[in-house]
């Protein structure tokens, strides 16, 4: 929709306001380029309220009953929707939408003033309060008597029956109004009501993941669809405190357009995820889409590519694969939308996700600074947060892994409260299982670790539990067995914040078993993916170990750029494990590293 509507008379659908066009036929508020602007549910109603009066004012009463029927909320509801249609009109000066003292708001198209007498009589806002203009004129309001019929002043006082007889009148009179008075629903079209919200508050991290549909003739891919969407389903359902419409249900929209806003509005969610398949010569390519169920706008999207020959062995890790994507964008959308909150309206829940977003944008000092900030401020507003929990551990692993704290002993003592609560309060979950493995590696206890994490990763399909069991491997000098459960790590989560650490550990794991070359390639990747976390340079180790001198000397001297305060004494922190096997090892890096010029 590039082209602006040309004409806005009474009997036009389509209005101009600033950048956008509401189209009224559509019930659509459109950007210049045909984009949608993005209006959450309840703001597009009450803009729609106001785009059929064009011109008129319209009451608070009025709008409150017609967008929000049947539900009883406050004059923020309807202050909050005006807040966002200006935003989203870059109406700053209240041009378009306007204040009318005591009676409600108007808008003004583009160009119309003069079109609607009406007005010329509303004051814009200035500051939040309404331009003091004693001489504009008013509409005629039935509730405020004119000058000609108002009764004329009299300095005689009423008396008491009078006073109790004109009460009874206006009582008589406001239960005749009350009964007269149309009903809300009576004032909506069936496509008005049918499009209401629902008449409850929509939990923020909610979810239809829809059947995929299958593009094209590649009818045979219908099992691996019904496969997929199945396995997904169950892996977003794995959030904690999520609601997740589940697969029977999400079915029924199988082989069926939808709005997913109509899709949102039917099952009460926030959020839903489309995808489709199609064959593309020997692979599968999968298209996903994460859509704001208000706004109908698109929130993320991305595509997927499978071996077709794979497709019966690879349907759960490639199910594990957009999950945990998809799970990083969920958090992302659903912290950007609860950041709008008003201070009061902030739950413990909403800071722990604000904080587990910011985590997954990656692990940087700054980021896990900033998240650890965020999921203490949850627990000052509620102890009993799990997702606050787990912030704290994971953010504790990486301030004591990256020697980003002043005060070990602190994190540490924290990281023993997030253990103890997690196991209080959600015993089998997957973050307690991570929590306790991080115990278990303070104290040192490797072999106790890979036991503990073979029963994680049996019970949870996820790459934190693969590369944790990666490293457990590695701490007991198990090199080669290391590899796999590393691989498979990364093939799960190739977006995963912690795959920097994941590539670093197969590093570790391929320099243990004497494998240089590959060492050295691992050890690039993770500097690649995160170059602020400072590891141990494996990669000019392994340069070192294969003769490669001048060049181990550039990878290290590189690294020290990037790591002044790198000293031997930080890697056995790193690096602890006393096993034979891997003691020989970081033996091996220590003295390579030394030969470099590594300071002790």
């Amino acid at each position: 929709m590039n082209e602006r509507a040309s004409r806005q008379g009474p009997g036009s659908n389509r209005l101009e306001l600033g950048s956008c066009v509401l189209d009224l036929d559509a019930r659509e508020l459109f950007m210049n380029d045909g984009q949608l602007a993005g209006l959450r549910r309840q703001a597009l109603d009450v803009l729609l309220v106001l785009g059929g009066r064009a011109g008129q004012v319209v009451g608070k009463d009025e709008l409150m009953q017609r967008v929000w029927p049947d539900v009883v909320v406050g004059e923020g509801s309807l202050t909050q929707a005006i807040a966002d249609i200006r935003r989203a009109l870059g109406d700053a000066d209240h041009r378009l939408v306007r204040n009318v003292a005591r009676r409600g708001y108007l808008l003004v198209p583009d160009g119309d003033a003069a079109a609607h007498p009406a007005a010329e009589s509303a004051r814009p806002e200035v500051g939040g309060a309404v331009a003091p203009d004693a001489a504009a004129p008013q509409p005629p309001d039935a509730s405020v008597p004119s000058p000609a019929t108002a009764p004329r002043s009299s300095s005689r006082r009423p008396t008491a029956p009078a006073i109790a007889l004109a009460a009874l009148v206006a009582f008589g009179l406001a239960v005749a109004w009350l009964a007269w008075r149309p009903a809300a629903a009576s004032w909506q079209s069936p496509a008005e009501l049918a499009r209401a919200p629902r008449p409850r508050e929509v939990p923020p991290l909610s979810i239809i993941v829809l059947p995929l549909a299958i593009e094209g003739e590649a009818k045979e891919l219908e099992w691996f669809a019904d496969a997929l969407h199945g396995d997904l389903v169950l892996g977003v359902a794995r959030m904690h405190k999520s609601l997740v419409i589940a697969r029977d249900t999400a079915a029924t929209y199988k082989g069926r357009t939808v709005d997913p806003r109509q899709v949102a509005r039917e099952m009460g969610v926030r959020h839903v995820v489309s995808g489709s398949l199609r064959q593309d010569g020997q692979n599968i390519l999968l298209n996903v889409a994460l859509v704001d169920g208000e706004t109908g706008v698109q929130q993320w999207a991305q595509s997927f590519r499978i071996d077709r020959a794979g497709l019966a062995q690879t349907v759960s890790d490639f199910a594990t694969e957009i999950e945990r994507t998809l799970v990083g964008e969920l958090f992302r959308a659903t912290a950007e939308r609860r950041a709008l909150l008003s201070p009061a309206e902030v739950t413990a829940d909403d800071l722990a996700m604000q904080g587990l977003a910011l985590w997954y944008r990656g692990v940087t000092r700054e980021n896990v600074v900033g998240a650890r900030a965020l999921f203490e401020r949850a627990l000052a507003m509620d102890p009993d947060s799990v997702r606050a929990w787990a912030g704290i551990h994971y953010t504790g692993s990486n301030l004591l892994f990256n020697s980003w704290s002043a005060d070990r002993q602190a994190v540490v003592r924290r990281s023993e409260e997030a253990v103890a609560n997690l196991e209080r309060l959600d015993r089998d979950g997957t973050w307690t299982y991570s929590a306790k493995m991080f115990q278990l590696f303070l104290k040192r206890d490797f072999p106790a670790a890979l036991r503990l994490n073979l029963v994680w990763t049996e019970r949870y399909q996820l790459p934190t539990a693969f590369a944790s069991l990666g490293g457990a491997f590695n701490f007991n000098g198990r090199f080669d067995e290391a590899v796999p459960a590393l691989e498979r790590a990364l093939r799960l989560g190739p977006r995963d914040p912690f795959r920097g650490e994941t590539q670093y550990r197969l590093a570790m794991a391929h320099f243990g078993a004497g494998r240089y070359r590959l060492a050295l390639e691992w050890s690039l990747a993770a500097a690649a993916t995160n170059s602020a976390l400072p590891w141990p340079p494996i990669h000019a180790a392994a340069l070192h170990r294969l003769g490669k001198v001048d060049a181990a000397q550039q990878a290290f001297d590189e690294h020290m750029r990037r790591h002044p305060a790198f000293v031997a004494s930080q890697i056995k922190p790193r690096l602890p494990s006393d096993e034979p096997g891997f003691a020989e090892a970081r033996e091996r890096l220590v003295t390579s590293l030394l030969a470099l010029g590594m300071r002790p």
